[in-house]
């Protein structure tokens, strides 16, 4: 991954690019935000795995007991470059969204735990429930292909979709409020 950036890094450049005759391209071509992943959309509407875990301010969250509810589960580390570009957007999502019924859990696969993790919640002023995971969702939601890892979870409790890498809120708020409406 580190080499792709490198490469993608060492091969953009802020002249305009010249094609083989040495004239100036009449368009360019858009940038891609490198913290911009997109959402893939589920396969069969699969049912969420259960879990019951403890979260950091104590209280338990259940998944099951979030039907009714749009779920948005992210698998993240404070080491993770992406992960750190999109929380604020979490935060902020889940401020818009929350009281129309927007639930979001953040999961940490810190293995340090709350000495990382809490100066993190606390860098970006996280208004959501999080969880250090100790394998109880990585058992049922991994081994994921890459941190961070999101998935969104209907009012039904079907997985509807998932993106492997940082999301943007625009990408997730047309799926969110499209799920809300259901």
């Amino acid at each position: 991954m580190a080499l792709v950036a490198l490469l993608g890094w060492s091969c953009s450049s802020d002249q305009p690019d010249q094609n083989r005759s040495g004239s100036q391209p009449t368009e360019t071509a858009p940038r891609l935000d490198p913290y911009s992943a997109p959402l893939y959309p589920a396969q069969n509407k699969a049912e969420a795995k259960d879990f019951s875990v403890q979260l950091v301010d104590g209280e338990t969250f259940k998944l099951s007991q979030q039907k009714g509810k749009v779920v948005l589960l992210n698998i993240w580390a404070t080491w993770c470059a992406p992960c750190h570009e999109e929380t604020p957007e979490f935060v902020d999502l889940y401020s818009e969204y929350r009281d129309q019924g927007l639930e979001i859990l953040g999961v940490s696969i810190d293995e340090q735990g709350r000495s990382v993790v809490d100066p993190f919640l606390e860098k970006y002023d996280v208004n959501y429930p999080v969880v250090i995971d100790d394998g109880t969702i990585m058992d049922k939601y991994g081994p994921t292909m890459g941190i961070p890892t999101t998935y969104i979870i209907d009012k039904d409790g079907s997985l509807r979709y998932f993106a492997v890498g940082a999301v943007t809120t625009k990408e997730l708020e047309p799926r969110i409020q499209e799920l809300l409406k259901e």
